[in-house]
């Protein structure tokens, strides 16, 4: 009688990729962690337990003339205002609606402050106010100086006030001595004659003439002397002229608060005709900027690209031109007769090369260099000042995009969104940090990339994120839609709430190119015991691929998961599935000899959400790679 043995079954391992957190584009598929994606994962945003999920879309609100220089916010009355800049124009805006407030603007990347409770508008040449009804240009309501006091008419008065860059008006005060006609200014080459007071009654411009190029008023009869001795009675308003003084502010684009403790003053940059200066108003005044307010910031010339407040100082961030200090702190110091506001460097490293991407993420200020997204730290040996790299994960994609100085930045719940080229680089303050030697001994952020998002300017406001386009549009991300309409790019709400016209966000994740531990055997992947535990949602469809070292990757499972909702049907995809819970779907399929393998897990359907809990290869060793 013959015997036979049952062959055995090949020893079946397993790869379980979970805990996922976020990608890893700087290290390659084959070397990066199991918990996170590699290269080619788009369009995935941590959810609350950390898991990726798809991010939701965003629709069109309104159009502008184009571009969208900056969308704005401040608070005025206890009212919360909204203002675009667009093209050469400047609106208020509402979700549903858009008021044109001034025209004639310039068409350029500006800024935007509140102080003061008014909006103040800093478009590269125009330096705007806005009180909640109308919009000004600032020298129509500057501060005019007093630069003088107690003089006699001859002159030689006390020194008050410095001219203030924002407008050619001055004032002189003199005491009348009852006797002179002729009173000297206290500079030449005046302009005209705006207004003059004699015991706070205004003169007929009859009653005086002016001789601009000595700076001299004669009066038709001499003004009387005060009543009270020594007292001053007579006030002279002139105006003078001086070429490029209103230019040194209305050319500025960039902004800052600061005061040390006060917080009280508006520090403005961005001159391109004195890029490495900037210039500071006086306490609680927007409208007033001396002309001996101003700092050289550094000796090299380098441009000022941005501010943050770090305790009690504020940083200055500098272009890297290879200068040793990229980083300056200013101080204050306060005497007798004014407020001064001392600067010294602070930091090496890394310089800014956008001067739209500075945010604080928690407590964390974040700008954007060449080499990355930086954060200005302190160093725990030395307590000196130092920059530390924040975006590892992303930075080999990220310093390849073109346009680095173009690119804008907001903190959104709790996450920093980098936005370049209609690419998304997001820093996630919600997750754990992680530790990489790129950090010195510091943290780097878990990353998220994101595609078409077309926004050159951004707006936080309680929650909601708004962006505007180069071509004009006023968007908003939909986290305030509940549902599978959230899931589309580009659309529009229509009379019901619906949105209509969008388009499928596309959404992948993939797993590092995994050779199991052994790059030189082959692998194959068995039909059974495979699969991928899905997060559930009404609407949700996963594809999925695999991709060896010896193929671009092959379909090998797609299934639709959707759960039965009274109040969301769609009959080209009914389902009788009632249960919530994760939704685990096998492979079925086997892949065979291969020394790596990548999994993509894909969503591509309009309006379906998707979100990722785990996946699960099991696989046999075959022979030896020759």
């Amino acid at each position: 009688m013959a015997t036979y043995s049952i062959p055995s079954s090949p020893k079946k391992y397993k790869t379980e990729y979970s805990n996922f957190k976020g990608v890893d584009f700087s290290s390659n598929p084959t070397q990066i962690d199991d918990k996170r994606g590699a290269i080619g994962t788009v369009n995935l945003i941590s959810d609350t337990g950390g898991f990726p999920e798809k991010r939701k879309g965003w629709r069109k609100l309104l159009e502008c003339e184009a571009p969208v220089n900056g969308l704005y916010r401040g608070t005025i009355d206890g009212e919360e205002h909204f203002l675009v800049h667009g093209g050469t124009k400047l609106y208020k805006w509402t979700d549903d609606s858009i008021e044109q407030l001034k025209t004639g603007l310039t068409n350029a990347k500006g800024t935007a402050f509140t102080l003061d409770g008014k909006i103040y508008i800093l478009t590269g040449g125009e330096y705007l106010v806005y009180d909640g009804e109308t919009v000004k240009d600032v020298s129509e309501v500057a501060y005019v100086p007093t630069t003088s006091v107690a003089n006699e008419p001859g002159g030689g008065g006390k020194a008050f006030d410095e001219v203030n860059l924002l407008t050619p008006k001055r004032k002189n005060e003199f005491a009348g001595d009852g006797t002179t006609k002729v009173y000297q200014l206290d500079t030449t080459d005046v302009d005209s004659i705006v207004e003059i007071t004699i015991d706070d009654v205004v003169q007929a411009s009859s009653t005086y003439s002016l001789n601009g190029e000595k700076g001299q008023v004669t009066f038709n009869t001499a003004p009387k002397k005060p009543d009270i001795t020594g007292a001053d009675n007579v006030t002279i308003t002139f105006s003078k002229e001086v070429e490029g003084y209103a230019e040194k502010i209305t050319n500025c684009t960039i902004a800052a608060i600061y005061g040390g403790r006060s917080q009280d003053r508006v520090f403005v940059s961005g001159n391109p005709d004195q890029q490495d200066t900037d210039w500071h108003c006086e306490s609680s005044d927007p409208t007033y900027f001396s002309d001996l307010s101003y700092t050289t910031v550094g000796a090299d010339g380098a441009p000022i690209m941005g501010y943050c407040s770090v305790g009690d100082t504020q940083a200055i961030f500098k272009a890297d031109n290879r200068a040793d200090t990229t980083i300056y702190f200013r101080g204050y110091t306060i005497t007798d007769t004014d407020v001064q506001f001392p600067v010294r460097r602070a930091a090496t490293g890394a310089g800014a090369i956008s001067k739209r991407a500075f945010a604080y993420l928690l407590d964390d200020p974040l700008f954007l260099s060449r080499s990355g997204i930086f954060s200005l730290t302190t160093n725990n040996l030395t307590a000196m000042q130092a920059v530390r790299n924040r975006s590892f994960y992303v930075d080999a994609s990220l310093t390849k995009e073109e346009n680095l100085e173009d690119a804008i930045a907001v903190v959104w719940s709790g996450y920093y969104v980098l936005c370049v080229n209609s690419h998304c680089y997001i820093l996630d303050g919600n997750q754990n940090q992680a530790y990489k030697p790129q950090s010195y001994g510091d943290y780097v952020y878990e990353c998220y990339y994101w595609d078409n998002i077309p926004a050159v300017a951004f707006l936080e406001f309680h929650g909601e994120l708004y962006f505007g386009t180069a071509d004009g549009k006023i968007c908003k991300l939909n986290t305030d839609i509940d549902g599978m309409q959230a899931y589309s790019d580009g659309g529009t709400k229509d009379e019901d709430g619906a949105i209509q016209g969008g388009t499928a966000i596309v959404a992948e994740w993939y797993t590092k190119a995994d050779d199991d531990g052994d790059f030189m055997t082959y692998k194959t992947m068995v039909k059974r015991g495979s699969g991928v535990m899905m997060k559930p949602y009404t609407r949700t469809k996963v594809i999925v691929y695999a991709k060896t070292d010896r193929d671009f990757g092959r379909k090998i499972r797609e299934s639709l998961l959707d759960i039965f909702n009274f109040w969301d049907i769609d009959f080209s995809r009914f389902s009788f599935v009632t249960n919530d819970s994760p939704q685990v779907v096998p492979f079925n399929s086997k892949v065979k000899k291969y020394k790596t393998l990548q999994l993509i897990v894909r969503s591509e359907g309009l309006n379906e959400a998707f979100g990722v809990f785990g996946i699960i290869k099991r696989y046999t060793i075959g022979t030896s790679v020759r």
